[in-house]
């Protein structure tokens, strides 16, 4: 994907740790929802809002043990 609404780094995005998702407002009103487990697959994420076209990427330090 080439355009971009917003790229977000991961600490300006509201964390909800019970249910383990990271969110973001889209500007239709709805927001962006990012789950661990995807940030855990790959570095930087490209994410569509559920509601409309628009697209954010999710930048951030992936962290492994070991």
């Amino acid at each position: 994907m080439g355009a971009y609404y917003d790229e977000v780094e991961i600490e300006d995005m509201a964390r909800d740790e019970e249910k383990r998702v990271y969110h973001y407002p889209c500007a239709c009103g709805d927001r962006f929802g990012i789950s661990r487990r995807q940030l855990a697959d790959c570095e930087n994420i490209e994410y569509i809002c559920p509601s409309c076209s628009l697209v954010i990427r999710v930048i951030y330090d992936l962290v492994r043990p070991g």
